[in-house]
């Protein structure tokens, strides 16, 4: 009897086929790291390319600023920082002007952006006739200079012209309320957390009645020039505060809130972000401002807008709350507020 020939072509691909999957994923594994190296090399060759192109718009920067600089050179009668000045002087107050024609307000505006471009080709060397100028001028008369004077003295060197910012900001220095808001708009723009921290203290330790004495002291902060004491307006230092996004915001406002120095416009600023933040730490101090509000004037306005904080915060579960007072909600304009949140949560 003769027995079968053995598979021999059979079991060659059975032995050749883990050889041949071991290549597959050998040569995928080099493909791979083919790729990577290669993508590698265009990711370090794209930053190098980056590298080059912002070297390139700075000195494009550079060169505007230097030709800005000559071409008003070139129109004033005199030349470098003090030229540049005595176009400011005239330039400011014209992009503030109501009564200005369109015209020549865009033109003003075109001017002041060329002025400012034009002092930071100047550098260090603008420094003194910059702030020699802010000592001189007068904080009414000349605000809008001023403004513009700030701005650039933080870019012709940030960390000296944050700290006159500061100073201002503090009612250190030009003591004036709108130069205070204009100080933190600056720092906003340039520090946030300068801005955030040194408007905390201002809402902590101040109000529209003044400063509190005994917490500025015992913070151990700089008591401002009475110039400087935001009578009207106060609400304005919040709305910046906002702007800061410091860390401590929502705790802060809500402890605004339960201070009775503050006047309505104040506390309704801190009630309409908190709102928006649905901070359940604030709901409490919100409801019992509702039920005694600011000098236990019953402004329509000011309860409407706790009735939508409230709905912002609690939503569905604020219906019991609403519902009551719905009862004796003390004018129709807060009825109405109220009715419009049931309805929203039939």
């Amino acid at each position: 009897m003769t027995l079968p020939a053995p598979e021999s072509g059979r079991s060659t691909a059975v032995t050749l086929l883990p050889i041949a999957l071991i290549a597959a994923i050998g040569f995928a594994g080099y493909a791979w790291l083919r790729t990577e190296s290669v993508l590698a090399a265009q990711g370090e060759q794209l930053k190098s390319q980056d590298a080059q192109l912002k070297k390139v718009d700075e000195t494009l920067k550079e060169m505007l600023r230097e030709v800005t600089r000559m071409r008003i050179e070139q129109s004033s009668e005199g030349q470098g920082p003090q030229a540049l000045l005595d176009k400011l002087k005239v330039y400011a107050p014209m992009a503030s002007d109501a009564r200005i024609t369109e015209p020549d307000f865009q033109n003003a505006k075109r001017e002041i952006v060329a002025i400012v471009r034009a002092f930071e080709a100047c550098g260090e060397s603008a420094w003194e006739p910059v702030t020699e100028r802010l000592r001189e001028a007068d904080i009414k008369a000349d605000f809008d200079e001023i403004k513009l004077l700030m701005e650039i003295a933080i870019r012709l060197d940030p960390k000296a012209g944050k700290q006159i910012a500061k100073d201002v900001l503090q009612g250190q220095r030009m003591p004036y309320p709108r130069l205070r808001w204009w100080a933190a708009d600056l720092l906003v723009r340039h520090d946030k957390p300068l801005a955030g921290q040194l408007l905390r203290q201002i809402l902590m330790t101040e109000s529209s009645r003044g400063v509190n004495m005994n917490r500025a002291q015992g913070a151990g902060i700089q008591i401002p020039d009475k110039a400087a004491y935001a009578t009207t307006g106060f609400n304005n230092f919040v709305q910046r505060y906002i702007l800061s996004e410091d860390s401590k915001l929502e705790s802060t406002l809500t402890l605004m809130l339960t201070r009775v120095e503050h006047d309505a416009i104040t506390i309704q600023e801190c009630i309409k972000e908190l709102g928006k933040r649905k901070s359940q730490q604030a709901l409490a101090s919100i409801k019992k401002v509702y039920d005694n509000p600011p000098l236990e004037q019953q402004n329509p306005l000011f309860l409407s807008i706790c009735v939508r904080a409230i709905d912002e915060i609690e939503g569905q579960e604020c219906v019991a709350w609403m519902e009551e007072k719905l009862k004796t909600a003390p004018t129709d304009t807060v009825a109405n507020s109220i009715q419009t949140v049931l309805d929203k949560h039939k």
